[in-house]
């Protein structure tokens, strides 16, 4: 192959990468519905895997309220919430799966190049779920803790370029965001909200290689940020508690 035709190539494949990038979805065109009431996992769900097997793109959600358990985040995957748009995390236990050890409405393990980004809100829920959790271990039928079965917000595990910026956190049942065994993590401009539930927590990282925190705001029953001390290149800048206390970096 000669110089100028590897060039080429390597301009097209570029090129292409760039497009794929950019290619919108809208949610509703996967039958995903905006009501508050359909159990709508399923359907982003298949979404979500189209538009990863697509080579990339942004799924979006525009106003209403989007009632779902546990969505897989996938490679090359934005899911983007507009202003007005309200992911609600279903009530029912066992909608939810984990990643790593920690179930959530978010989840991804083993990914790349994942955002979920806009003005709009996730929402778990967090009263009448943890009631749900401790009516069925009560019964039995939950072998967990109430820890343990109970969902964050966002769980992620082994991924790399992850992007989350924008979004307002609200209420999970458990705590709101783990990170484990990541490379390159940028949280930014988040609000985060967690009064429903004893000890929950802003967001946990622990393995994580670049770890970027930005202008977020913290109001938990718990730590705001949980460190296991065992990430490197960690930086925290303008986040602050409801007393304003600013959050330090933490390996």
């Amino acid at each position: 192959m000669n110089k100028l035709k590897f060039i080429a190539l390597a301009l097209a494949s570029v090129c292409t990468l760039s497009l794929s990038a950019q290619v919108t979805y809208k949610a509703s065109f996967f039958g995903v519905k905006s009501d508050g009431a359909t159990l709508n996992t399923r359907s982003i769900q298949k979404a979500i895997d189209h538009i990863s097997e697509q080579g990339g793109g942004t799924l979006e959600f525009y106003v209403g309220r989007y009632l779902t358990g546990t969505l897989n985040l996938k490679s090359n995957v934005t899911i983007q919430l507009h202003e007005g748009a309200v992911l609600v995390g279903v009530t029912f236990p066992y909608d939810y799966t984990a990643a790593g050890d920690t179930k959530a409405i978010i989840c991804a393990e083993g990914q790349e190049n994942i955002a979920v980004t806009g003005k709009g809100v996730i929402q778990g829920q967090g009263t009448l779920l943890l009631g749900n959790v401790q009516t069925q271990i009560n019964k039995g039928n939950l072998k967990e803790t109430v820890a343990q079965a109970s969902p964050a917000l966002i769980s992620i595990k082994n991924c790399s370029n992850v992007k989350i910026e924008g979004i307002n956190l609200q209420n999970p049942c458990g705590n709101v965001m783990v990170y484990s065994d990541c490379k390159d993590v940028t949280l930014n401009n988040l609000s985060v909200t967690s009064r429903q539930t004893a000890d929950s927590e802003g967001v946990l990282f622990s393995g994580c290689t670049g770890f970027s925190m930005t202008d977020c705001y913290f109001d938990t029953t718990g730590a705001a940020m949980v460190s296991a001390g065992t990430s490197t290149n960690v930086t925290v800048s303008g986040c602050k508690t409801p007393d304003g206390k600013q959050l330090k970096a933490k390996k």
